[in-house]
């Protein structure tokens, strides 16, 4: 079930031409079941440690939302970093899988040389903003004297992950691009082990407070990037990792900065949306901003089925659109989503159900308490059809269309949700319950375009005949 085993094309040379087993034929339920499974256990441990973190925040003062409001100003900080380190990964994981299906492993090995100088680049720029901009970046989102202390000490000792975060979306992109889901899940697997050990320890132990996560968080990435490395060897798609200056090209770079700035925009566009809601809610109560990032960590954790289904959609696209397998590309779009849809579902369900005991494992704050629980039962059946728009950015990306998905984004986030949310909060005045109704209307209306735009059309054929004519020619060429 877990297995990333590669196997010889029947037609092809048994040394060169790779393709994971069931990935071109048979059923694609046991297909994104295999490949997303090793990414859900993967993703699964990276939420837990993340609710980890908030819980033993959340007991260095358990009768003051404080903390909590303090280190949740700077998550979307942190996002828009996985945001590029995912741009990175997607852009990579995009090109190789469709190399992969053309049997193109010299591709392969310019796409990661391109990769690399990517991530040393962006290192490098945003170590140096962050450090520069940090007090005037704190108060512009927010960050009173209440909470500016608590938010300062977590950016401040998080500015050391920038590096280990951008390499190891590189590794992601490389393996998840090869189909070897199941290094990513060991590697997430033991980074979340590590930081769950090192968290209490560096918080209580060494009394570091709340600098205590972002250290556990900077050692756990260490050793996780470490771990890609020595994996590198596994890889037996039929090439091998090495840097070289004659896999430099400008081309590639463009290639992976088309497919990886559209999913950097995605997740940079939901950053800003958190931010803004983040910056309402902030001026409405510290303690419902309390609420909005502990309800974002569990909310998380029920949604990591969907985004393993959506990792693996990405490679099974990616690889059958390279080999012209329309039909299959928009089958495994449908049957992602009814996997996705269901399973998010029956997990929202049980939260709505579960909230008023788990809420208080967190915090002793009644108000915080209220808040969380009231949250939950107004959006969390919202939750499943983000699927929807969700997986249609996913294959849109796959494909190499990429800006499609950053207008589904936009839809979700930017152009309904955050007019909604200010028209409910203040012009209408429903204080934090407009937030909570603002922000869903996003979610139905980008669900409704994205289903109608993802359907077989003469535009989806001209777009592979292009790709397939475009791959053939750099084949020829190299």
């Amino acid at each position: 079930m877990f297995s990333d085993k590669v196997e010889p094309d029947e037609n092809h040379s048994a040394t060169s031409n790779y393709s994971i087993s069931g990935m071109y034929d048979g059923s694609l339920y046991t297909l994104i079941i295999r490949l997303a499974l090793p990414m859900f256990i993967g993703m699964l441990t990276q939420v837990t440690y993340t609710v980890a973190d908030i819980f033993w925040l959340s007991h260095i003062d358990t009768g003051s939302g404080a903390i909590i409001a303090g280190v949740g100003l700077i998550f979307p900080i942190g996002m828009v970093l996985y945001a590029i380190a995912n741009g990175i990964q997607i852009g990579i994981g995009s090109l190789l899988s469709r190399a992969t299906g053309m049997r193109h492993f010299e591709r392969a090995q310019q796409i990661l040389s391109v990769g690399m100088t990517i991530v040393v680049f962006f290192t490098v720029v945003l170590g140096a903003f962050a450090y520069l901009f940090a007090e005037p970046l704190l108060r512009g989102l927010g960050a009173n004297d209440m909470i500016f202390l608590y938010a300062a000490d977590f950016y401040y000792y998080s500015l050391p992950t920038v590096f280990s975060i951008l390499f190891g979306g590189a590794m992601m992109g490389l393996f998840q691009g090869a189909g070897k889901t199941l290094i990513i899940m060991k590697a997430s697997l033991l980074g979340a082990i590590i930081n769950i050990i090192l968290d209490p320890i560096m918080i209580f132990i060494f009394d570091f407070g709340v600098k205590g996560v972002a250290l556990a968080s900077f050692i756990a990435q260490i050793i996780v990037v470490s771990y890609f490395v020595l994996s590198l060897p596994s890889l037996q798609a039929g090439f091998k990792y090495k840097f070289c200056f004659r896999h430099l090209s400008w081309l590639t770079y463009k290639q992976i900065l088309s497919v990886g700035l559209a999913q950097m925009l995605m997740q940079i566009i939901i950053s800003v949306g958190i931010i803004i809601y983040n910056f309402f809610i902030v001026r409405l109560d510290v303690n419902a901003m309390a609420a909005f990032t502990l309800t974002g960590r569990i909310d998380y954790f029920i949604m990591t089925p969907m985004l393993a289904i959506a990792a693996a959609l990405l490679t099974i696209v990616g690889q059958n659109w390279g080999r012209g397998k329309i039909e299959r590309t928009l089958k495994a779009y449908r049957v992602s989503m009814i996997l996705a849809f269901s399973v998010v579902l029956a997990l929202s369900i049980i939260h709505i159900i579960l909230a008023p005991y788990v809420y208080p494992l967190f915090t002793q704050s009644e108000e915080t308490c209220h808040y969380a629980i009231l949250q939950i039962r107004i959006m969390e059946l919202a939750l499943p059809f983000i699927a929807i728009s969700l997986l249609a950015s996913e294959y849109y990306q796959a494909i190499g269309k990429s800006w499609y998905s950053v207008f589904i984004t936009l839809i979700r986030h930017v152009f309904i949700s955050v007019p909604a949310v200010y028209l409910l909060t203040f012009s209408l005045d429903m204080g934090i319950i407009g937030v909570y109704f603002g922000a869903m209307s996003g979610t139905f209306i980008s669900a409704l375009l994205a289903f109608w735009l993802l359907r077989m059309s003469p535009r989806l054929v001209a777009w592979n005949e292009q790709c397939l004519n475009a791959q053939q020619l750099s084949k020829e060429v190299s």
